[in-house]
């Protein structure tokens, strides 16, 4: 078996025994947990092919993704996050693929129901242009894949340094794909392969504002840091100028309506943003991680 499951998790022990269940045991399964949350070591327990890394340190998204990658022996590594459904069948038949072609960087499954959205982008209007069948599986080259389920070629990339660890979370895979477009390598989306994606509930539900001021903070640092180093401060500025007004307009009203939770919320965006301008580090954390510092 030259394929290992690596899933990023953040108190996200709610959804893992499903998602595991769904996955074929002789596939190997490396979770890193970016928490505190000893609880998962009883899955080690539970299921043989399990591995659970603690690294004491919420490494954010970035990190525990690279460590994931380079924990695995094997050349495929297929990244998941905690809260995506993906069928028997789809593990198999990616399975499958993989014994007839390599010729990639990065490949993934596609969103269940496309019309609602999609987890790819491609500039090219006519993507029948990108299309190639390989035994009956139908791959369309792209030039974004969202990061809630992809596939890594080890052998095609530098998988020491895949992603960016300057970034905790937010604009992960748009760095990585712009980076690996400026570099000429290959994506591909599966079209006959599906899989869902529930968003936004890989953590404990307990914790959901917490999380959210969290994700509000680095969004807008996320964000700020991608354009200015893809493109330049100015840009970036010219571009998340926008982001900080309306910060500011809703830190204000919500001032005046003495409302304290959702002034939190926005302030959150507008420290983010002043931090990402200042280029000092995203180093903003949940409250619940004070001890894992």
């Amino acid at each position: 078996m030259n394929l290992t499951i690596v899933i990023v998790s953040y108190k996200s022990s709610h959804l893992l025994d499903e998602l595991i269940l769904d996955i074929p045991k002789n596939f190997e399964i490396i979770i890193i947990e970016n928490s505190l949350d000893t609880n998962l070591k009883k899955l080690e327990k539970k299921y043989d092919n399990v591995e659970v890394v603690f690294p004491n340190k919420n490494l954010g998204l970035g990190k525990a993704m690279n460590l994931g990658l380079n924990k695995s022996k094997n050349n495929f590594v297929w990244c998941l996050c905690p809260d995506v459904k993906i069928s028997t069948k789809c593990y198999n038949e990616i399975f499958n693929l993989l014994n007839y072609f390599d010729d990639f960087s990065l490949i993934s499954p596609t969103y269940f129901d496309e019309k609602i959205h999609k987890n790819y982008k491609s500039s090219d209007m006519n993507l029948s242009d990108n299309v190639r069948v390989i035994k009956n599986y139908k791959l369309i080259a792209v030039e974004e894949i969202d990061f809630a389920t992809v596939i890594v070629n080890k052998s095609k990339i530098d998988s020491n340094n895949m992603m960016d660890e300057n970034i905790h979370l937010y604009f992960e895979n748009q760095e990585v794909c712009l980076r690996f477009k400026k570099q000429g390598k290959k994506l591909y989306v599966v079209d006959n392969l599906k899989f869902v994606h529930h968003g936004t509930q890989s953590s404990d539900p307990s914790l959901k504002f917490d999380i959210q001021i969290h994700r509000n903070w680095h969004y807008c640092w996320s964000k700020f840091y991608y354009l200015r180093k893809h493109y330049s401060y100015l840009y970036a500025l010219r571009k998340t100028l926008p982001n900080l007004l309306r910060a500011l307009k809703k830190c204000f009203i919500y001032m005046i309506k003495n409302d304290g939770a959702n002034f939190k919320l926005h302030k959150a965006e507008l420290l983010g943003l002043t931090n990402s301008y200042l280029l000092r580090k995203s180093l903003h954390r949940p409250p619940q991680d004070k001890n894992l510092q």
